[in-house]
C-alpha cells in the first residue's frame, strides 16, 4: 500500500475526529478527559473548511465567523459534507495554543503558543529550544486528544453512546435570540 491510499484510507477517521473535536468543544466546556493524564479543553475559532467526499462532485464550503457554533458549518454536515480543515484552540493549564488541524494528512498550521519568556542575550539558542519544547507539548497533548478519541471510536460506546449524541447535536437547530422589541 502506497503513501496515497493510506492517506485515502485513514482520512475518514481524521475527518470522525475533527467532528468529534467540535462536538466536545460545544459540549462539556470542551473538556477532555486524557485518562489519567490530566485534561485539556479545545475551543474551535470560527474558521472550518467542508467538502463533499471524493466520488461525487466537488463542493466546498468555508465558514469563519465570530459566533462559536457555526450553524452552516454544520448545517452542511447534515449534507453530507466532511471537515477538511479547522482552526482551533488547545488550553492546557495557563497556556493556549491556536492553530489549523486538517483532515488529510493531520497537519498543523498557522501554529501560535504562549509567549516564549526566555529572552538571554547569552544564550541566543535557548528561545529557538523554549519554542519548540512549546509546539512538542502542544503535539504531544493532541496525539493524547486523539488517542482517547480512538479508544471511544473502537469502544462499543461510540455506537451506542457517542455517535448517536454527535448526529443529535449535528441536526440542534438553535434558537435564534432576537433583539428586545423585535418581532
Amino acid at each position: 500500500m502506497d503513501v496515497m491510499e493510506k492517506v485515502e484510507k485513514t482520512e475518514p477517521v481524521i475527518r470522525d475526529f475533527l467532528v468529534w473535536l467540535w462536538y466536545k468543544s460545544e459540549t462539556n466546556h470542551g473538556i477532555i478527559d486524557l485518562e489519567g493524564n490530566g485534561q485539556v479543553e479545545i475551543r474551535f475559532n470560527g474558521r472550518i473548511t467542508l467538502e463533499t467526499d471524493a466520488d461525487e462532485p466537488r463542493e466546498s464550503i468555508t465558514c469563519s465567523g465570530d459566533h462559536p457554533r457555526l450553524r452552516e458549518a454544520r448545517f452542511a454536515l447534515t449534507e453530507n459534507k466532511k471537515i477538511t480543515k479547522a482552526a482551533m484552540t488547545l488550553i492546557m493549564g495557563d497556556d493556549e495554543y491556536s492553530f489549523s488541524m486538517d483532515s488529510r494528512w493531520m497537519n498543523f498550521s498557522s501554529f501560535n503558543g504562549p509567549k516564549v519568556l526566555r529572552d538571554d542575550p547569552d544564550d541566543p539558542e535557548g528561545r529557538f529550544y523554549e519554542k519548540a519544547g512549546l509546539m512538542e507539548k502542544a503535539v504531544a497533548a493532541m496525539d493524547k486528544v486523539y488517542v482517547a478519541f480512538i479508544r471511544w471510536r473502537i469502544s462499543g460506546q461510540w455506537e451506542d453512546e457517542e455517535l448517536p449524541a454527535i448526529k443529535k447535536w449535528i441536526h440542534k437547530k438553535e434558537r435564534v435570540q432576537r433583539p428586545e422589541g423585535e418581532e
